[in-house]
C-alpha cells in the first residue's frame, strides 16, 4: 500500500499548571516509512513539527522507550489511559498527551500501509544515496 495519511489528534500540553488543548496532526507517508512527523496547532496557529522514528510511538503506546529528544510512554491510571511524549530541543522541553485509544488506532493503521519488517520494501535507499553523494 502506498500512499499518505494525516490523523488529526486532541492533545493536552502537560506542563501548565492546567493542561491546555492542542491539535495534532500526524503524517505518515509509506515512502518514508521509518518516520512520522507531528504538527503541532494551538488556538489557530502552527506551533511547532516534530520528525522522529515511527518505532518510538509504535513501541511507546504500550510501553515506555526512546532517549534524548524524544520519549513516549503509556499511563494507564485515571478514567482516561494516555499516551505521553516528551519532547526536547537541548533549551526547551515539553510534554504532550493524546488519548491511549487515539494512538493505538493510528498505529494500527501505519502498521496497515507498511507492516513491521517490511520498511525497506517502500524505502529506496540507493535512490536517497544517490541524492546526497556527488557523480
Amino acid at each position: 500500500m502506498t500512499g499518505t495519511e494525516h490523523w488529526v489528534l486532541p492533545l493536552r500540553l502537560e506542563a501548565a499548571p492546567v493542561p491546555v488543548p492542542l491539535r495534532g496532526v500526524f503524517v505518515y507517508r509509506a515512502d518514508r516509512p521509518y518516520e512520522i512527523s507531528l504538527d503541532f496547532e494551538g488556538a489557530g496557529v502552527h506551533v511547532a513539527r516534530w520528525v522522529f522514528s515511527r518505532e518510538l510511538l509504535l513501541d511507546g503506546h504500550v510501553c515506555a522507550t526512546g532517549e534524548g529528544d524524544i520519549q513516549v510512554w503509556p499511563r494507564w491510571k485515571g478514567t482516561e489511559p494516555r499516551v505521553f511524549l516528551a519532547f526536547s530541543n537541548g533549551r526547551q522541553s515539553c510534554v504532550v498527551s493524546a488519548r491511549a485509544k487515539d494512538v493505538r488506532e493510528l498505529c494500527r493503521r501505519m502498521t496497515l500501509m507498511v507492516p513491521r519488517g517490511q520498511e525497506q520494501r517502500h524505502y529506496d535507499l540507493d535512490a536517497e544515496l544517490s541524492t546526497l553523494l556527488p557523480r
